[in-house]
């Protein structure tokens, strides 16, 4: 078929200007979209230590750092609207394969991960050593006065107690069926308030439950002199940090840039930085520099 030579000579112009945007803009280096789900600070500090990585490098980067539920970022991440966000192995699986085992080692997850990701267009680069899970924590108090130290403890007693849970504890198998099946824990009543935010900590600050679910990078934890209560029957799932990446963007390069964050990211180290976003008021992209500056990626 022929073409017209006006037609031909303006795409060939409209490619020359592509290439010239792209080259002006980051050496040639891709324009990305990162993402996560809700307004968590780790997450978040995760997030943008890949960006301000990336930018060193000469990406273009954009952010969507509070995307609301996992759900929400998913079909992001699946619709090309973001391409990359910070996951937890254990917790994302599930939602890329509702019959994928989420039990074991990190490493025993990690092989179903990746391959739950590829089926959807996904890249899960390599996880993380830092492990943000979920524990039930009680106040000093309540420890001292049913002698509480591990999760198995609360089975006797569990029905004289409140749990304060998260919103999906009902549907989750790690939450309110997970307690009554590996641990025959049944609560006098299951109060649902927020995934590990204000709610939690203010209801069991006021005795409104007396035990609450929090995130184990969770600063007020610590702070407040809280016990976190020992997992002895592995209920939860392993939640290290793993980045996902549309198959479309993922490059060698940026790879081994992202990887070279998240190998760093430790679960003491993770928790400090988590307080100073938290408790300190420091700001998350300053926090976040800091590390990355500290640990040689900037």
């Amino acid at each position: 078929m022929r073409i017209d030579r006006k037609l031909a000579l303006g795409a060939t112009l409209l490619a020359l200007a592509v290439v010239a945007a792209a080259c002006g803009s980051g050496g040639g280096k891709k324009t990305v979209t990162i993402g996560v789900s809700g307004n968590y600070a780790e997450n978040q500090l995760v997030a943008e230590m890949y960006a301000q990585v990336l930018e060193k490098a000469g990406y273009t980067v954009k952010r969507q750092l509070n995307l609301g539920a996992r759900e929400v970022s998913d079909a992001a991440i699946f619709s090309g609207q973001i391409d990359i966000k910070p996951e937890y192995l254990g917790y994302e699986l599930p939602k890329l394969d509702a019959n994928a085992d989420t039990s074991g080692t990190p490493d025993e997850v990690y092989p179903r991960f990746v391959e739950a990701a590829k089926a959807k267009g996904i890249t899960a680069l390599a996880f993380s050593p830092a492990n943000s899970t979920n524990v039930f924590v009680v106040t000093p108090a309540t420890a001292q006065q049913y002698n509480l130290t591990k999760v198995s403890d609360l089975a006797p007693i569990a029905g004289q107690l409140v749990f304060g849970s998260p919103p999906d504890c009902s549907t989750n198998n790690a939450c309110e069926a997970g307690l009554a099946s590996v641990y025959g824990i049944t609560f006098k009543e299951i109060k649902s308030l927020d995934f590990g935010g204000p709610q939690t900590v203010a209801a069991l600050e006021s005795g409104a439950v007396q035990v609450g679910e929090l995130f184990s990078l969770d600063p007020t934890i610590t702070e407040k002199g809280w016990v976190a209560l020992e997992d002895d029957k592995s209920l939860q799932v392993a939640g290290n940090f793993v980045p996902m990446v549309r198959d479309q963007v993922v490059t060698d390069d940026l790879t081994s840039l992202i990887n070279s964050v998240t190998a760093k990211l430790t679960t003491d180290g993770m928790l400090d930085l988590v307080g100073k976003v938290q408790v300190d008021k420091q700001d998350v992209a300053t926090v976040a520099k800091d590390f990355l500056t500290t640990n040689g990626l900037l």
